[in-house]
């Protein structure tokens, strides 16, 4: 009856451990990148958040991720964590305050492989004497972090854990982190009774979502939009991407914000189902108006707080929006890097999206720095907009707000009700051309605007060279009555 308890309990741990190292994520996606010129020539970008779903990667940990930019793939990589996240790898020296467990990792595997070979070129014949397998030996392996060469240890670990579960020892569960060998290299060095081998100054791995200005230099960026592609492959799954575009932008560019759900769309629950469905849900007029605003020289960022899951499809959306032959201007579309359903409870049943929406655009509105107003105006549909908007530093006579009737409301004059179409009209002075290096980037001059077109002409004055003035002007006041 023991042996058939502890080889029940043997079996519910290995299921355990087998359904933990499932993706718990479901859809994968990317959310554009920003990246901004500043001033002295160098390069900030926006956090690079890329998720791999189980349809894709059943197993996402420990996983290297390839990137593409433009068709070319570049020297960097990313790795996958237990949640189907991607980040790079950023090599550190250790100090006295250490790393947060969330944030510490270990090498990519091809690191941690060309390191092991370096050390077995070295010293083939140590490995021959089991007695010079000595504590050191296990620290170096430990501060590299296990990428890919800790396998024997691994193995090593596995028989003594088997051991001590036959023996009838039950062995506590550790607190998860989001490396695996770092949690086996902590378990191996307390089995071999080693003093803690993280000293300060030693070489630590922790997690980043952004690039170094160097990082950024070698990838080559051309100014506007740049394809960039995400890949993993996996022995049963195939490779699976995930693409998204990078957006190289000035510190002095003018950026209009503008939301999707109910703004762009006619409301915010069916502008989710019903495109989808093939049906034209978007307000009319509003891609002619930001067609002509794009023309002035204005960039468009797209904000929404749907989940990075659903990236592709507000893509594809944004692209497919077609009004007699206009379509919306090109430019980033930040999401939410949440789960969806989490997405979708905060933005349709909370009605909460503002704590998504005013920490990203603060993050973007950093990276603009000296230019410490970079939004020139935004676009959305509810007071939670208005306040994220605000918070950003959005002048108040520059953001609208439009309902589902197609009524569109400037915040600075409530009383004054317009639309899309209307403000189109007068697109013009409200956004004003930006002045430009060469006249040659005007893609409508002023001399073929329709305001230039449709103004009446102003009446020649013959003024002659000597005007004669009499010499004086009696005014009496009050002869008038």
């Amino acid at each position: 009856m023991n042996y058939v308890g502890q080889l029940a309990g043997q079996v519910f741990v290995q299921v355990k451990e087998l359904y933990r190292g499932l993706n718990p994520a479901t859809l994968s996606g990317c959310i554009d990148v920003i990246v901004v010129r500043q001033p002295d020539g160098t390069l900030q970008c926006s956090p690079f958040h890329v998720r791999f779903g189980k349809m894709g990667v059943l197993r996402s940990r420990e996983k290297v991720v390839d990137i593409e930019i433009n068709g070319e793939p570049v020297s960097l990589q990313m790795k996958l964590g237990e949640n189907g996240e991607a980040f790079f790898v950023k090599e550190t020296e250790n100090t006295l305050e250490g790393i947060p467990s969330y944030l510490a990792t270990s090498p990519i595997v091809s690191q941690g492989v060309e390191l092991m070979e370096a050390q077995l070129g070295k010293g083939m014949s140590r490995l021959s004497d089991p007695a010079s397998l000595s504590v050191q030996t296990l620290s170096s392996q430990q501060t590299i972090g296990g990428g890919g060469g800790g396998m024997m240890m691994k193995k090593r670990r596995k028989r003594r854990k088997k051991a001590r579960e036959s023996r009838g020892g039950r062995m506590k569960e550790e607190s998860s982190s989001s490396d695996e060998d770092h949690r086996l290299s902590n378990q191996g060095s307390e089995s071999c009774n080693a003093e803690p081998l993280l000293t300060p100054g030693s070489v630590c791995y922790r997690k980043t979502l952004r690039l170094t200005p160097e990082q950024l230099a070698s990838l080559q960026l051309k100014v506007g939009p740049n394809e960039v592609v995400f890949s993993v492959t996996t022995q049963y799954q195939g490779t699976c991407r995930c693409q998204g575009t990078i957006y190289l932008w000035s510190w002095d560019d003018k950026i209009i914000i503008s939301d999707i759900d109910g703004t762009i769309t006619r409301s915010d629950t069916l502008g989710h189902i019903l495109p989808t469905l093939g049906k034209d849900w978007t307000h009319q007029g509003i891609a002619r108006l930001y067609h002509r605003v794009s023309q002035n020289g204005y960039k468009f960022m797209y904000c929404s707080a749907r989940a990075i899951g659903m990236a592709d499809m507000t893509r594809g959306y944004l692209h497919w929006v077609n009004e007699r032959g206009t379509m919306l201007p090109i430019g980033p579309v930040l999401l939410s890097p949440s789960s969806l359903f989490s997405a979708l409870h905060r933005e349709v049943i909370e009605k909460k999206p503002e704590r998504f929406k005013i920490q990203c655009l603060t993050d973007v509105k950093q990276l603009f720095y000296p230019n410490t107003e970079p939004f020139y105006a935004a676009f959305g549909n509810r007071a939670t907009d208005v306040y994220s908007y605000k918070e950003v530093g959005v002048p108040l006579n520059r953001i609208f707000t439009v309902n589902p009737k197609g009524e569109l409301i400037q915040e600075h004059a409530k009383t004054n009700i317009s639309s899309y179409g209307g403000l189109c009209e007068v697109v013009d002075h409200v956004f004003p051309l930006l002045i430009r290096g060469h006249v040659s980037d005007v893609s409508c001059p002023d001399t073929f605007s329709q305001f230039t077109y449709w103004r009446e002409q102003l009446p020649q004055v013959h003024i002659p060279d000597q005007v004669h003035i009499p010499d004086q002007v009696h005014i009496k006041i009050g002869e008038v009555k």
